[in-house]
């Protein structure tokens, strides 16, 4: 299995963190790494997030960077879900574009990761949903949860919607997000806790609050590792 899509429990949960670190981490053992987001919405000027995943990798050494069409294959500028950003561009996302990119990229690299727009079951179109798309291509899941008062309900949801699909569900990543004060300790102490034993999936770690992510790469070890033996065991 060469791709795994990175879904998370909704917008704003660290899912761009942890596909750059995740990348990183496994560049930095050898591997052919790339990543990949199929639609990117609310783009203007600014970094886009393939662009944060290239600044969490590190160098690629010698290796030649894919094509910028490949690993983003949808750029919009409403920040919005793609069927409405795309429509208010006065286009359509296809998902045989879409396919076809990451094809392209499996070909070239040991390990693709594909980084989602907000949730698992966000429209790319009135008529597809995008995890209809990953278990059309056939990729397993992991799911990132922003570790936060409420996100049990969104984990919950999340892998029901996985597994009605009969996608592989890899396990789920826990992200410390900032805002949370001590109060909150044990509310976020329990939250993987319970997420695994009621889906018996497995938690691959929490990810701590990076103040610079870029810097993260010693504390996204250990989700690093959980991963790789996740990946070398199936």
């Amino acid at each position: 299995m060469k791709g795994v899509f990175v879904t998370g429990t909704g917008t704003g949960v660290g899912k761009t963190v942890v596909c750059g670190l995740l990348a990183g981490f496994l560049r930095a053992r050898g591997m052919r790494v790339t990543t990949q987001k199929w639609v990117e919405t609310g783009v203007t000027d600014g970094p886009s997030d393939i662009d944060v995943h290239r600044r969490l990798m590190g160098d690629p050494g010698s290796a030649a960077e894919p094509p910028p069409a490949d690993r983003c294959p949808y750029r919009f500028s409403l920040p919005a879900s793609p069927h409405l950003a795309a429509a208010r561009d006065g286009r359509r996302v296809d998902p045989a574009v879409i396919e076809a990119a990451y094809r392209r990229l499996a070909e070239t690299h040991d390990v693709v990761l594909v980084e989602g727009a907000g949730g698992f079951l966000v429209p790319l179109s009135e008529e597809l949903l995008t995890g209809d798309l990953v278990a059309r291509i056939g990729l397993p899941v992991l799911v990132v949860a922003g570790n936060r008062l409420g996100c049990v309900n969104d984990a919950l949801l999340t892998v029901e919607a996985v597994r009605r699909r009969g996608v592989p569900l890899w396990g789920l990543v826990f992200n410390r997000l900032s805002g949370e004060g001590d109060g909150a300790a044990e509310v976020l102490a329990d939250n993987p806790r319970i997420v695994a034993k009621i889906t018996q999936a497995p938690v691959l770690g929490e990810v701590p609050f990076l103040s610079d992510p870029a810097r993260g790469a010693d504390a996204f070890a250990p989700v690093g590792r959980a991963f790789l033996e996740r990946w070398r065991s199936t």
